[in-house]
């Protein structure tokens, strides 16, 4: 089970990362904010069809409206960053799993190894492949603390559905960046030529959204946002068309290594984690049972036990 949430984060992170260069050839055409509008507009109107047959819930509406402030920094700093990613960008817009880690540690008194090779794994490889660190410093910090609010906002809400939350996030963000715009005829003129926006609604947003959302409430904030090392390869890879692809082989090695310590772990913890309780017994007593005839022999029994049942006492904790 947790498996398959890893893989739809891994999911939800590659199609980001497929959205960048689509998100640069786009802005060849539309303003950011005219992008995004449409881009949310598009959304909006998916999201409203799908809740037709879903069914609304206000709650969960009124929740990703609340956040949707957030996520409209985000998307416009991404949106206008497009193409430009220096490697501070990089590098200090994905140091937000850092303080995920250390509020992770706080939480459950333990530090969990997976998880700080999986995050130096991903920054030592954002730090070798994006070169150039002439970027705003300011800008990087700016997207580390939006990042890092909207995955504790998220992970935070509570019985929620879905479809219905990201229908409102979307609608607030659609409102936001309609209001900047202030020109009702550029969504209308903007239709002539809906493939980028259509496109970007689909990959940048609606899917992955769900699949991110859904993610962290079933495995967490912190494995679900390790698994952006999957939407640094994909952006590279989408964008071979308008770029060469980084040789730095060491970076990598390191992404790969990066995604790998999180799949690794997660098998040996599913075979720990479930043990046979009727997989075998053992033979542990053989006791003589005494009768008064002489002239019938003794019987021997043999008790069995099930070792998975055994107990012991450690200081104060049972182990079972």
């Amino acid at each position: 089970m947790t498996k398959r949430y890893l893989a739809l984060a891994m999911l939800a992170s590659a199609l980001w990362g497929a959205s960048y260069p689509i998100t640069y050839l786009a802005l060849g055409l539309y303003r950011i904010n005219e992008l995004i509008a449409l881009s949310y507009l598009f959304s909006t109107v998916l999201l409203l069809i799908a809740s037709l047959f879903h069914g609304y819930d206000e709650k969960s509406i009124i929740k990703g409206l609340l956040l949707s402030p957030i996520n409209y920094a985000i998307v416009y700093l991404y949106t206008d960053l497009s193409g430009g990613v220096g490697g501070l960008t990089a590098l200090v817009s994905s140091s937000y799993i850092i303080p995920l880690i250390i509020l992770d540690y706080i939480n459950n008194r333990s530090i969990n190894v997976r998880y700080l090779v999986s995050a130096i794994t991903l920054l030592g490889a954002l730090y070798l492949l994006f070169q150039g660190y002439g970027d705003s410093i300011y800008v990087a910090l700016l997207l580390m603390v939006m990042n890092f609010v909207y995955t504790i906002a998220l992970a935070g809400i509570n019985d929620i559905d879905i479809i219905n939350f990201v229908l409102g996030q979307s609608l607030g963000t659609l409102i936001i960046s309609y209001l900047i715009i202030r020109n009702p005829l550029v969504l209308a003129l903007g239709l002539d030529n809906p493939y980028y926006p259509l496109i970007l609604a689909l990959v940048g947003n609606v899917i992955p959204y769900m699949l991110y959302a859904e993610s962290i409430r079933q495995i967490g904030p912190v494995e679900t946002s390790l698994t952006s090392s999957m939407e640094t390869i994909s952006s590279l890879i989408a964008s071979l068309p308008i770029q060469r692809l980084p040789m730095n082989s060491v970076a990598w090695i390191l992404l790969i290594i990066s995604i790998l310590s999180l799949n690794i772990e997660l098998n040996r913890n599913n075979v720990w984690r479930k043990p046979r309780l009727m997989s075998y017994y053992l033979p542990m007593q053989v006791n003589e049972e005494i009768v008064s005839s002489p002239n019938i022999a003794p019987k021997s029994y043999v008790t069995f036990i099930n070792p998975h049942l055994m107990t012991r006492v450690v200081g104060k904790r049972k182990v079972i």
